[in-house]
């Protein structure tokens, strides 16, 4: 990962120190300084320094018996804070689960953040949910999974452009083969609405965008750990997603408008 890049009237050490947090993520528990400055992009000297910032603000742990740093609660606090001030989450849920339980399958809700997608939302109703754990807060890369390319298609201009460059130099290596396949996924909601992208093991995912007047664009999906076909599978799901949008869409505005 590296630095986000800076608006003019940012603050630095706090885009900075941001960035030292969302250097961890599930599986990563602790964080050296070497570590922190790979992830991030950033100077050991300022790492070291933002480090003990963030310790003494209640945001990290230094744990000494590794020489590392741990998230602190104060985060998780702040993540339960944000779900349940989540206007769209809030009106989305139950819906979610709904569709869900009735169609035996796995149903997310997400939004950006950089060059990842992170789960608001994760029902996991579909069979062989054992076998792949997805939880809310987890974070999916953007480039490879039906989330993130239906994201990409809604974005234009030098947005779109800056977004392509993130995605470029994270997937650098297999970018010849990785551009091509956001494109094709832009063209298919272009012209369904929607994307289907498997990009693990028998893992299908189908993917719509929800765009709001004054709300960042979420994304909704459904998924299966599956031996069926990709064909079969978008077949088989199409129109649920599609129906599940417009219901969550139309739940959204009925509340706006109470």
């Amino acid at each position: 990962m590296t630095a986000a890049p800076s608006q003019a009237n940012d603050n630095r050490s706090l885009v900075r120190g941001l960035e030292i947090l969302r250097a961890f993520k599930p599986g990563i528990d602790v964080l050296g300084n070497s570590e922190l400055a790979e992830r991030t992009g950033l100077p050991r000297s300022t790492i070291s320094r933002l480090t003990g910032t963030l310790v003494r603000a209640g945001f990290l742990q230094h744990d000494t018996r590794v020489g590392g740093y741990r998230l602190h609660a104060t985060v998780l606090a702040l993540a339960q804070a944000m779900r349940s001030g989540s206007y769209i989450l809030n009106h989305a849920h139950d819906e979610l689960e709904r569709a869900a339980r009735k169609l035996n399958v796995n149903v997310g809700l997400a939004i950006a953040d950089h060059d990842d997608m992170i789960y608001l939302d994760a029902l996991r109703f579909g069979p062989n949910t054992s076998l792949r754990k997805v939880v809310s807060g987890q974070r999916v890369p953007i480039a490879l999974t039906s989330l993130g390319r239906a994201y990409v298609s809604t974005q234009k201009g030098q947005t779109l452009q800056d977004l392509m460059q993130r995605l470029k130099t994270r997937h650098a290596r297999d970018w010849h083969r990785v551009r091509p396949e956001i494109e094709h996924s832009i063209a298919e909601v272009q012209e369904s609405g929607f994307c289907i992208v498997s990009w693990q093991p028998r893992v299908v995912a189908i993917a719509t965008p929800l765009i709001f007047e004054h709300d960042p664009v979420h994304v909704l999906n459904m998924s299966l750990y599956t031996d069926q076909e990709i064909g079969t599978v978008k077949k088989n799901l199409t129109k649920p997603l599609m129906g599940l949008r417009q219901t969550v869409l139309d739940a959204i505005s009925a509340a706006r408008l109470a």
